[in-house]
């Protein structure tokens, strides 16, 4: 069951990383290549998909993402949740 979870976790997660794809793209699009240049290159840092979350709410109206930044949070949310379920479940069945 623990499996189910942390597979579920990865989907989200993937849908995770086509939502921080699109907000880049909707970035591009509005003129906003210099934010967008920012979060491609602070991914590596890992701070990028956090400003590009942040900046995708605040610029939601002007980017017309409202739709995409609830997909993004309710992924990342999800995600979240099925990574601790999916962790606590497996953790017994470790030591044994």
């Amino acid at each position: 069951m623990a499996f189910l979870f942390l597979g579920l976790a990865g989907l989200l997660g993937l849908v995770s990383l086509v939502c921080f794809i699109l907000i880049i793209i909707k970035m591009f699009q509005n003129d906003d290549s210099t934010m967008g240049i920012i979060c491609i290159v602070t991914i590596f840092c890992g701070i990028g998909g956090l400003i590009a979350f942040v900046m995708g709410w605040i610029n939601a109206g002007k980017y017309g993402a409202s739709q995409l930044m609830l997909v993004w949070t309710g992924a990342l949310v999800g995600g979240i949740i099925c990574n601790v379920i999916g962790s606590a479940m497996m953790g017994p069945a470790i030591g044994q």
